[in-house]
């Protein structure tokens, strides 16, 4: 990892927003709670759970939308184009005891050049878990963030250096056009810890790594059964509406996991024989949303037969706007019909590597569509008709999805309510 990963970067800050409004047009709803909590101004690492490979980084760029520095697994910087791709988003690798004890050695280099990116003020992205996972459940926190943020508050001395944590959650990990909830909680400060880091490091390591754990479970919804994970999961979805209810919590994306969390969080102080019936009733509301064709995203929405026809009605009206312009309309959207997830299925073996790679693949073919559109137009008529078709071709990218997934809603919602 070099330091001119924290410098000013042209072609990076040219590209940052395409890179941002591909995120945006990736997910159907993107919705954030907490920025006032982010200390702007302050040195701070930003340690989110690790729920979506790559697509978790992006993620957090979104939400800082500003220079951020990333480092990550060295294993999925093997491949040359991930390799180039990664280090333009000024992700740097990490190297673990199963990468070899060899390259253990190079993690020295990279956590002093982290720290020097923390002293410009830069902040700083680990992955809290060092390694994502495919489910909604908090894994054990790694110590080598521990490391970099008590170093660096020495090296600070009175200035303070904060933790801050995040979580993540995903209404599906792999398909597109999904829902992310941002869940963003107060900062850790490192000063508190400083002394007993200076006298018994080990200590002060545990101790900010119980600090941030307890913060993160109580930010993402962490299932605490392990065995019955699908069931447990399945009954958050069953209870979302009523508990939206007994909440007072409007219907929307971050509410709906909100109440997902709670539903688990009160799962968790029950005695064991008290939670198996409650897995028996997500077992069974599991089973008739597969009977029914229906996933459990949307099945917990608490769509009705009215829902669907509004919605019906919104993509008839999108679609009769479009119908004076929609052969300039296609064109502009050649690259959002090309079934570039079935590629991805069968390439990809992580399922949680698929939605990051259909990501780049997707956002690299619509960058190139506009540019041909642009250049063809401006070739047939003028530059400002190629302007126009290039932002044609950046709104379509987020409405078309959207005219797709209400139709995808309306289907499901035609099938009627789950009953278990």
């Amino acid at each position: 990892m070099k330091t001119k990963l924290a410098d000013f970067n042209f072609f990076y800050s040219l590209l940052l927003p395409v890179v941002l409004y591909g995120v945006r047009c990736h997910y159907r709803r993107f919705e954030v709670r907490g920025r006032e909590n982010i200390p702007w101004g302050e040195h701070f690492i930003i340690a989110p759970c690790h729920q979506n490979a790559l697509m978790d980084a992006l993620v957090v760029l979104q939400v800082m939308n500003r220079k951020t520095v990333f480092l990550a697994r060295a294993d999925i910087f093997q491949n040359p184009v991930a390799r180039f791709f990664l280090t333009w988003l000024r992700i740097s690798p990490v190297y673990r005891i199963r990468d070899g004890r060899d390259s253990l050695s190079r993690n020295e280099e990279i956590f002093d050049t982290a720290r020097q990116v923390l002293e410009k003020g830069v902040p700083l992205c680990l992955m809290a878990e060092g390694r994502h996972n495919d489910r909604h459940q908090l894994l054990p926190l790694v110590k080598g963030m521990f490391r970099i943020a008590g170093a660096t508050q020495v090296e600070l001395g009175d200035k303070p250096l904060y933790i801050l944590p995040m979580g993540l959650d995903y209404d599906h990990y792999e398909c597109l056009y999904h829902n992310v909830s941002v869940n963003i909680g107060k900062p850790i400060d490192i000063r508190q810890y400083i002394e007993e880091y200076k006298t018994n490091e080990p200590v002060a390591l545990n101790q900010m790594r119980a600090a941030l754990t307890a913060s993160l479970k109580g930010l993402m919804h962490d299932v605490g059964s392990h065995d019955r994970y699908d069931d447990e999961y399945a009954y958050c979805h069953l209870k979302t509406q009523e508990t939206l209810a007994q909440m007072q919590l409007y219907n929307n994306s971050f509410n709906r996991f909100l109440s997902r969390k709670q539903v688990s969080d009160a799962i968790a102080v029950l005695p064991e024989e008290q939670r198996e019936p409650l897995y028996d009733q997500g077992a069974a509301y599991a089973a008739a949303c597969r009977c029914k064709g229906v996933p459990l995203w949307f099945a917990s929405k608490g769509w009705t037969v009215g829902k669907s026809l509004l919605a019906l009605l919104a993509v008839v009206f999108t679609v009769a706007a479009i119908v004076p312009i929609w052969q300039y309309w296609l064109l502009s959207n050649v690259a959002l019909f090309m079934p570039t997830n079935l590629f991805v299925r069968r390439a990809i073996k992580d399922p949680q590597f698929r939605s990051s790679v259909n990501y780049g693949i997707r956002l690299l073919l619509q960058f190139i569509n506009g540019i041909v559109v642009f250049i063809v137009f401006t070739c047939l008529h003028n530059v400002w008709w190629g302007l126009g078709m290039a932002a044609l071709c950046a709104l379509s990218a987020w409405v078309t999805p959207r005219i797709f997934m209400l139709l995808r809603d309306v289907w499901y919602g035609i099938k009627g309510p789950i009953r278990p």
